[in-house]
């Protein structure tokens, strides 16, 4: 699986202290977590056992390129 896209509410810890370390020992190549909370996205990549090596976070107005897709997304697209 080249790209999971996780979306949190209220379960924003369990998505990333518990679902995205299993992404990454799973050998997912990247993971977002959107948190509906905050209004950022943060971008996994590289994963290892243990846990993604790159992580950044996008605010809205910033571009979001998956590094496996011809693809480009602004934080706003996703967050409404």
């Amino acid at each position: 699986m080249l790209l999971i896209i996780e979306v949190a509410d209220s379960s924003l810890e369990y998505d990333r202290d518990v679902k995205i370390p299993q992404y990454a020992g799973a050998g997912i190549g990247e993971a977002w977590l959107v948190d509906l909370n905050t209004d950022h996205i943060t971008v996994y990549r590289g994963p290892g056992r243990d846990g993604y090596r790159d992580v950044v976070t996008k605010k809205r107005g910033e571009t979001i390129r998956p590094s496996q897709l011809t693809l480009e997304i602004t934080a706003d697209e996703i967050l409404g």
